[in-house]
C-alpha cells in the first residue's frame, strides 16, 4: 500500500461510566502501542480518539461525533481497543460507523481475541490475537486503495499475516495460525500518548508499560492464557518512557504490568534508576503499581520501591475466604494475605481489590458441606477491610469475561445468564449462582459493602453528610491526633524492629497524612458511589434479574 495521503484513527471505545474509576483519566497502553509503531510508515497522520476523555465534536446524543472527525481528516484504516467487554457494544456500534465511511475496521484486545466470530459478524474486518504491533504493520502493507478511494486488502496476502482472525470468500471464520510472540520489547518503537487527540482533561496518571502475560494462573484472568508467561523491555526502556512525561509536568505514573514484582531484580534495577534520576534532577513523583501480596516478602524491593517513590499498591487480595481463593486458583490463603497486608501497610498506600460471591462448582446435594451465608461473608469482608489495614477497596462481583476459565466452567454448567456485554463491568450479576444462593441479595451486597466502606452506616450518611463531621475533628483535633500517634509510634518502634528504620516524629506526620488522604478520597468516592447507586437504581436490571430467576423456579 502507498502509506502518502492515507489516515490512521485508533479508537478507544467509551466504557461504563457508573464505576469507581470514571474519574481516573488514563488511556489503555495496548492500542497506542500499535498505533505508535505506525507513526513513522509514511501516513498523512496516525491519530487515536479515547472516548472516555473527549473534548471534541459531540453528536446530538452527547457522544463523540465520528461523523465531524472524518470530515475533518478522512481516516481509511480504523483501530479498535476490544479488551474491555463492557465497552464491545459501542465498538461494535463504531466499527460498522466507520465501514460506512469506507474504511477497513480492525481490533485487537482480550475480548475479540477470545471471541472473533462474533467481531467479525459486527462490523470488525480483522481480528488481531495477541500482541499487535508487528501483525498491524503486516496488515496494513496488504491494504490496497482504490481510485474511488475506497480501502479493502489483498485478501491472498493477507492470509499469509500470522495471528488474525477473517471471514473468508464463503464468509466463515478462518484463523490464519498462531503467531510467534515478540521476543524482544526493546526493538519497538516507544509508546507515544500524545497520538491522542481531543483530550477533555490533563492524564490523571501516565501509564507505563514495562512487562506483559503473568506466571500465575488465576480462573478469573485472561492475562495468561493471552500472552502467556511473564516478559518485560528493559528497565532502560521503562525509565525513558517516565523520564519523557517527567520533562511535560506529569508527576504521578501507574505501571500497568499485571504484577510488577514478576521479576524482582529487574523491578528493584528499575526502582533504583528511578531514584537516581529524581535525585540527580530534583523531581517529585508518585508511583502506583500492581502487585501480588508476596511482594511484602521481599525486603529489598520494598526499601528500593520506597526510595523510587512507589506510594500505592494495587492489590488483587480477590477474598477474605480460603475456599473462594483455592476455587480462584490464587495459591495463598488468607492467614498469609493479613499477615503481608499488615506488614507492606506500614510503608505503602494499599487499594484492595475484591471478588464477592466467587462461583462454585455445583455439587450434588449428598456432597454439599454446610456454607456461610452471604451476609456472614459479607461480614467476613467487612472485618478483613480493618484488619490488613486496607486503605481504598473496590468490591464487584466475579465477571465470567471471555477467554477465562471462570467463563469456560459456568458456559459449560449453562450458568451464563443472558445479559448484554455492558453488564461486563462487575457491578451486575451475569451468571447464575446456583439453586441454594439468592441472586438479588448476592447481587446487592458487593454494592452494600461499597456503600458502608464509602459512605458509612446510616447515621453517618445522615449526620455526617460529605464527612462534615470527620473534616472538623481532622482540622481542629490535629493536635491530640498527632500526640495519639506519636506516642502509638514510639511503641510499636520498641516492640518490633522495623524495616526500614522508621522516625516517630516524622511517621507520626505520614500517619496524619493518611488519614487526610484517605478521608479525602472516602469523600470522592461517596459522591461517584452515591451517583453509580441511583444509576443502578433507575435501570431496568434490577427488574430484569428478578424476572428471569421468578420464570426459572
Amino acid at each position: 500500500m502507498k502509506e502518502d495521503g492515507i489516515s490512521v484513527i485508533g479508537v478507544i471505545p467509551r466504557h461504563s461510566q457508573n464505576n469507581i474509576y470514571t474519574k481516573v483519566k488514563m488511556p489503555p497502553v495496548g492500542i497506542i502501542s500499535v498505533l505508535s509503531q505506525l507513526n513513522n510508515f509514511g501516513f498523512k497522520e496516525v491519530y487515536a480518539i479515547d472516548e472516555n476523555n473527549y473534548g471534541g465534536p459531540m453528536d446530538s446524543t452527547g457522544m463523540p461525533d465520528h461523523t465531524t472527525l472524518q470530515k475533518r481528516e478522512p481516516a481509511k484504516i480504523a483501530m479498535f481497543y476490544g479488551g474491555m467487554s463492557n465497552s464491545i457494544p459501542r465498538m461494535f456500534s463504531l466499527a460498522q460507523q466507520y465501514k460506512k465511511f469506507g474504511a477497513i475496521t480492525i481490533a485487537g484486545g482480550s475480548h475479540v481475541d477470545a471471541l472473533p466470530g462474533e467481531a467479525l459478524k459486527s462490523g470488525i474486518d480483522i481480528v488481531v490475537h495477541g500482541e499487535g504491533e508487528y501483525s498491524a504493520q503486516e496488515i496494513l502493507k496488504t491494504v490496497v486503495i482504490a481510485k474511488n478511494g475506497e480501502a479493502y486488502f489483498n485478501y491472498d496476502e493477507l492470509i499469509k499475516v500470522k495471528g488474525i482472525s477473517i471471514l473468508d470468500e464463503n464468509d466463515k471464520w478462518l484463523f490464519t495460525g498462531k503467531r510467534e510472540p515478540i521476543k524482544n520489547l526493546d526493538e519497538l518503537v516507544d509508546v507515544d500518548l500524545d497520538l491522542i487527540k481531543y483530550m477533555e482533561k490533563r492524564w490523571s496518571m501516565i501509564p507505563v508499560s514495562r512487562g506483559r502475560g503473568c506466571n500465575y494462573n488465576c480462573e478469573f484472568c485472561a492475562v495468561n492464557r493471552q500472552y502467556g508467561r511473564y516478559k518485560a523491555s528493559s528497565p532502560k526502556k521503562a525509565l525513558k518512557q517516565i523520564i519523557r512525561y517527567s520533562e511535560k509536568g506529569y508527576r504521578d505514573f501507574f505501571i500497568t504490568d499485571d504484577n510488577f514484582a514478576q521479576s524482582v531484580n529487574e523491578a528493584v534495577e528499575l526502582c533504583n534508576m528511578i531514584e537516581n534520576y529524581k535525585r540527580k534532577f530534583n523531581k517529585k513523583m508518585e508511583l502506583t503499581v500492581q502487585v501480588r501480596s508476596e511482594v511484602a516478602e521481599n525486603d529489598r524491593l520494598i526499601e528500593a520501591m520506597k526510595r523510587a517513590g512507589v506510594t500505592n499498591l494495587a492489590i488483587g487480595y480477590e477474598s477474605p475466604i480460603n475456599e473462594d481463593l483455592r476455587a480462584m486458583n490464587k495459591g495463598v490463603r488468607v492467614e498469609k494475605l493479613l499477615e503481608r497486608s499488615i506488614k507492606l501497610s506500614k510503608y505503602f498506600y494499599l487499594h484492595g481489590m475484591f471478588i464477592f460471591g466467587y462461583p462454585k462448582e455445583l455439587k450434588p446435594t449428598s456432597e454439599k458441606e454446610p456454607e456461610l451465608t452471604l451476609e456472614q461473608r459479607a461480614k467476613l469482608y467487612e472485618d478483613f477491610f480493618k484488619k490488613a489495614r486496607i486503605d481504598t477497596v473496590q468490591v464487584l462481583n466475579a465477571v465470567p469475561i471471555p477467554g477465562t476459565g471462570l467463563r469456560a466452567k459456568l458456559e459449560a454448567e449453562g450458568r451464563l445468564l443472558p445479559v448484554g456485554w455492558d453488564k461486563y463491568d462487575g457491578q451486575y450479576l451475569c451468571y447464575d449462582p446456583g439453586p441454594d444462593v439468592n441472586a438479588e441479595e448476592l447481587q446487592n451486597i458487593p454494592r452494600k459493602l461499597m456503600k458502608k466502606w464509602y459512605l458509612g452506616n446510616v447515621m453517618n450518611r445522615s449526620l455526617n453528610y460529605g464527612n462534615w463531621m470527620n473534616w472538623v475533628y481532622n482540622t481542629f483535633g490535629f493536635p491530640a491526633l498527632y500526640t495519639k500517634l506519636f506516642f502509638h509510634n514510639l511503641a510499636e518502634k520498641k516492640k518490633e524492629n522495623l524495616f526500614p528504620k522508621r522516625n516517630t516524629f516524622v511517621n507520626a506526620w505520614g500517619d496524619i497524612k493518611r488519614e487526610w488522604r484517605n478521608l479525602k478520597l472516602k469523600t470522592c468516592g461517596g459522591i461517584i458511589t452515591r451517583k453509580w447507586l441511583k444509576a443502578y437504581k433507575e435501570s431496568d436490571y434490577p427488574k430484569t434479574l428478578k424476572e428471569y430467576f421468578s420464570k426459572k423456579s
